[in-house]
C-alpha cells in the first residue's frame, strides 16, 4: 500500500520511509484497531488494512481537531484537553479544521493515538459563527483552496454537512471501510442551478472509491446521491482492491 500523505510505498513495519507517517492495521468490518501483525480481526473476521495514525501533535500541525462521539444528550467532549472514554472519536464541528491557510489536499487519519476515528460529521471544515451572513462569503473563500479530501482506511461514516464550505473541492477519496453516507449533499455537490456561498458555480466532484463497484453497492447512500451520480454532478471512480 502507498502512504496516503506522500504516495511512497509503506515499509513492512507500516511506516512510510519518506515522510515517516505511521500506519496500524484497522478492521474493515468493525473498525477496531488491531495489533501490528494482524491480518484478520479476531472479533468479526474482517480484513485488516493499514490506517493512518496521528499523534495529538501531528493532528495539531495538520490543523485537525478530533471530537468524542456524541452521547445520548448529544454533547461533545473535545479531544484536546478532554477526557478519554476509550470508545474512539469523530471528526466533528466546532470548527474542527483550523488551518487558516488550508492545504490543497487534506488527509483525515483513521486512528488517533491508538483509538479509532469512526467518521466525519456536521460541518467539520466550517461551523458556527463562520456562517453568519456577514462572514459566509469569506468562509467559502478560505475553503476554496481545498481541492482534495482523503479519508484513511478505517473511517466508516460520512454524515450530514461533513464537507460544508469546501467550495473548491474536486476530489473526494473514500476507503473501502465506509459503510454509510447519510448526507443530502446540498452543501458539497450542488445541482448546477445555485452558486456556492462565495458566488462561484460548483464543478462536479469526483468520488474515488478504493474498492470495486460491487463493494460500493453495500454502502448505504441517499437517493439524492444516486440521482446526482446519474446527472453527472458526482463522478464515480472505482479503484479496485
Amino acid at each position: 500500500m502507498k502512504c496516503e500523505l506522500c504516495s511512497a510505498e509503506l515499509g513492512a513495519d507500516l511506516r512510510c520511509p519518506v515522510c515517516g507517517a505511521n500506519y496500524v492495521p484497522v478492521c474493515l468490518g468493525c473498525g477496531r484497531v488491531l495489533p501490528k501483525e494482524a491480518h484478520r480481526c479476531p472479533d468479526c473476521g474482517g480484513e485488516a488494512l493499514p490506517g493512518l495514525e496521528m499523534t495529538r501533535a501531528e493532528l495539531r500541525k495538520a490543523g485537525l481537531k478530533c471530537f468524542m462521539p456524541f452521547t445520548q444528550d448529544r454533547n461533545y467532549d473535545i479531544y484536546f484537553g478532554g477526557h478519554n472514554d476509550g470508545e474512539g472519536y469523530l471528526f466533528n464541528d466546532i470548527k474542527g479544521y483550523t488551518r487558516e491557510i488550508p492545504e490543497s489536499r487534506v488527509v483525515l487519519p483513521s486512528v488517533a493515538e491508538g483509538l479509532p476515528i469512526h467518521g466525519v460529521w456536521n460541518a467539520f471544515f466550517c461551523a458556527g459563527d463562520d456562517f453568519l451572513p456577514e462572514l459566509a462569503e469569506a468562509t467559502y473563500e478560505r475553503m476554496t483552496a481545498i481541492r482534495e479530501v482523503v479519508l484513511s482506511n478505517g473511517i466508516r461514516e460520512v454524515m450530514s454537512y461533513a464537507f460544508l464550505g469546501c467550495a473548491g473541492l474536486e476530489t473526494l477519496v473514500l476507503p473501502r471501510s465506509v459503510r454509510i453516507m447519510k448526507h443530502d449533499f446540498y452543501d458539497l455537490f450542488t445541482d448546477g442551478q445555485q452558486p456556492m456561498g462565495n458566488g462561484l458555480w460548483k464543478s462536479p466532484v469526483t468520488v474515488r472509491y478504493r474498492g470495486t463497484e460491487e463493494d460500493w453497492q453495500k454502502v448505504a447512500v441517499t437517493s439524492r446521491f444516486c440521482d446526482y451520480v446519474q446527472r453527472g454532478y458526482i463522478k464515480m471512480e472505482y479503484l479496485g482492491r
